[in-house]
């Protein structure tokens, strides 16, 4: 098309008809059916006008903004060109003068105008579009589909230098075994099931999916019950199909086909799941679907490709590794394959004498019951090389961790370079009979080069028993100096099997006890202490110490601020003391004893100063309430004034309990005892006390202090010290 003579041609111009339903076409107010029935204006019914035209075979296209033609106006907006036999089109816009190779969803509309706007076309232009550009639709749609059809072609042709050599790799990769499908059902896809229909009495007969047959149920069956079918003797799932739901699927799981190519062999892995429904359970809808082909060559050197969206535009092959961002089209991979499948077997005969006769991989397979991730496999000795060699030397299990965990081979293969693989595993010949007779994993390995080390010998019973319940050399670096293997081993299930500990948490508390001893300036060397008989006593004695020993440290810094406070205490004994059968009140020796106290029932009296002040200018003491069979557990703490007026009295977290009543009947007569033991010095301090007091409450009561922590949160402080008060007579 030559835009010279595209612009020669008689241009278009919009027709009464189309000016006369421009101007019809006004939007009409109407009212939503909900709740609110709001008012709202209903869109234009026509958003685009078209008039359509062959010449010299080019399809010309004249479109109309509908306020122009509301206007009067009868040039059009834009012209859009098709040549249909070059399969080219351009646009023309009429109002700026120039040239346009845009698409008609993205030339420069007004903002009320979507991509897909509502388009009024003569019926006779509609069908002689569509007619044109060989489409089944009209019109503006049909220009639309055939640009994009177009666009894509022309990203098609420039992907095509990058994926041709993509489509000719993959071109050499062979058809699917004829049997494949049966084997993905039978063999690939693990779970199995027996459906059966509830019977009173239990079901005596079931559908098993493996079998594809009818058989007798010699067990009560149960939904989700785990059992094996009575015919084939797989392991199966019970299904009652009352329960089941309208589908249900089978764990979706990877599934490996290994193929010789020209240039080596390939790799494929698929994803695959059966879905059974309540009606046809027994013609199941298997899924299975191939995600990820790895090539390698004659030197193991692989080409990764994956199925997935290319350049957002197709799924097909692409070669490289899949962006699994979340974000990404292809982020499916993040979270499905790359794990654990069977393995077809059919193609291995061939493959071991040819492709993969240098490499284990076919008797890696034959070992696990060709279950695993082959391309992982080959990945992994690749990186790794010496992995090969642990399951050849007969190590299954430090090889099945190794696999499961591939970071361990950087601890167990200490010396990669190294010229064998007792050096390169770090022990020597000895002990890596030891280990493959044990059948050890990497704790034991790592013991065993422990006893290398230390030149101690350790019995095969103790790495066994370390290795059951998991335990590391560096667990024990400790106490190791001072007790062998066998000993420790011996000590902790001694402990475990009197503390009704897990083993674990003995060495916790073992290595616990330890550190707290040799804070406190114990002797660790010696064995009486290193090897206490009763482990959890003493540890729990040192736990006490070590919070004494803190709240000593706190008590040093009060008695510097108020010197005189445990001389208050001492004087306080012989005049407030008092027990009868039941209860007790007992007079502090300190300011440790007090903050003993508030550790034990955890309320604020340890975490506030005022209390200090009040005892030093005697406006109020802190006694404890005891039980009388009890009198060293802490029970309630008091504020009492001189003459015995009880301010507060409080238990664990400020609180007080249901038990307080019979306590009350205790303090009245402990009231009426010391108030013949008080001096007149006594009374007087009583009496500045209770102003004190009554000032106190009254500046609360101005303030309106409200308690906004604990079972007392919301209330007034002074109604609550107000109800706790219990005057003395």
């Amino acid at each position: 098309m030559k835009k010279k003579e595209l612009l020669q041609m008689r241009r278009l111009m919009a027709t009464s008809k189309m000016i006369k339903i421009a101007k019809e076409d006004v939007p009409q107010n109407t009212k939503s059916n909900d709740y609110y029935s709001k008012s709202y204006q209903a869109p234009r019914k026509y958003q685009l006008y078209l008039r359509c035209q062959v010449e010299n075979g080019i399809l010309k296209a004249a479109l109309y903004y509908p306020d122009s033609l509301r206007s009067e106006g009868r040039l059009p907006s834009y012209m859009v060109y098709i040549d249909g036999e070059a399969r080219r089109f351009v646009t023309y816009d009429c109002i700026n003068n120039k040239w346009l190779e845009a698409k008609v969803d993205r030339l420069d509309w007004p903002h009320y105008l979507p991509c897909w706007p509502s388009t009024w076309i003569p019926d006779r232009d509609s069908k002689m579009v569509g007619q044109y550009l060989g489409s089944e639709k009209t019109g503006y749609d049909a220009i639309l589909e055939y640009q994009m059809r177009l666009r894509l072609e022309e990203r098609y042709k420039r992907y095509r230098k990058e994926t041709a050599k993509w489509d000719a790799d993959m071109a050499l990769t062979p058809a699917l075994p004829k049997d494949w499908g049966r084997w993905v059902d039978k063999v690939g896809i693990p779970q199995n099931f027996i459906f059966y229909e509830y019977r009173r009495g239990g079901a005596k007969t079931g559908y098993c999916t493996f079998c594809g047959k009818d058989v007798p149920i010699q067990e009560k069956p149960h939904h989700c019950k785990v059992g094996h079918c009575p015919r084939c003797r797989h392991e199966i799932t019970y299904k009652s199909l009352g329960r089941l739901g309208r589908f249900m699927d089978t764990n979706e799981v990877s599934i490996y086909l290994i193929q010789p190519r020209p240039d080596g062999f390939v790799v494929r892995e698929f994803w695959a799941r059966r879905m059974y429904s309540k009606e046809t359970y027994r013609q199941p809808e298997i899924f299975c679907s191939e995600h990820w082909r790895v090539i390698y060559d004659g030197k193991l050197s692989p080409r990764t490709y994956f199925w997935g969206v290319y350049k957002q535009s197709t799924n097909r092959w692409i070669a490289g590794e899949p962006n699994c961002n979340w974000m990404s089209p292809n982020r499916i991979y993040a979270t499905h394959g790359n794990q654990d499948g069977r393995v077809y077997g059919k193609t291995l005969p061939h493959l071991v004498r040819n492709a993969l006769k240098h490499t284990g991989l076919i008797e890696w397979l034959r070992a696990r019951g060709f279950t695993g991730n082959p391309d992982r496999y080959l990945a992994l000795i690749k990186k790794y090389p010496r992995f090969e060699q642990l399951w050849k030397a007969g190590l299954p299990k430090l090889t099945e961790e190794s696999w499961k965990q591939y970071y361990y081979l950087n601890e167990i293969i200490r010396y990669p370079q190294a010229s064998s693989l007792t050096k390169a595993l770090g022990i020597d010949k000895q002990d890596l009979s030891r280990l493959r007779n044990l059948n050890g994993g990497h704790l034991i390995l790592r013991w065993l080069r422990e006893e290398k080390n230390s030149g101690q010998v350790i019995p095969d019973e103790s790495l066994v028993w370390l290795e059951e319940n998991k335990i590391e050399p560096v667990h024990v670096s400790f106490i190791r100096q001072k007790m062998n293997v066998p000993q420790i081993c011996h000590y902790l299930r001694r402990q475990a099997l009197e503390s009704g500990e897990t083993i674990k948490q003995v060495l916790t508390t073992w290595q616990d006890y330890l550190s707290m001893a040799e804070q406190l300036g114990m002797d660790t060397g010696d064995e009486i202490i290193y090897r206490v008989r009763l482990l959890r006593q003493r540890h729990d004695e040192l736990v006490l110490r070590c919070k004494q020993e803190d709240l000593k440290k706190q008590a040093d810094d009060i008695l510097k601020a108020h010197p005189n406070l445990d001389g208050i205490c001492k004087s306080l004994k012989e005049k407030y003391e008092y027990a009868n059968d039941d209860f007790a009140v007992v007079a502090p020796c300190g300011v440790l004893d007090i903050l003993v106290e508030g550790d034990a029932l955890c309320h604020c009296l340890s975490r506030s100063d005022r209390y200090w002040d009040r005892i030093e200018t005697h406006e109020s003491y802190i006694l404890f309430l005891r039980r009388a069979p009890a009198l060293n557990v802490p029970y309630y703490t008091l504020e009492v004034e001189p003459d015995g007026t009880v301010r507060q009295k409080r238990t664990k977290y400020d609180r007080q309990e249901a038990d307080i009543e019979s306590a009350k009947v205790f303090l009245t007569e402990w009231q009426g005892v010391i108030n013949k033991r008080l001096s007149i010095g006594d009374r007087r301090k009583a009496a500045k006390s209770r102003i004190l007091r009554e000032q106190e409450f009254d500046q609360m009561r101005r303030d309106n202090v409200i308690i906004h922590t604990g079972e007392l949160s919301g209330h007034r402080l002074v109604d609550v010290l107000t109800a706790d008060l219990m005057e003395a007579a």
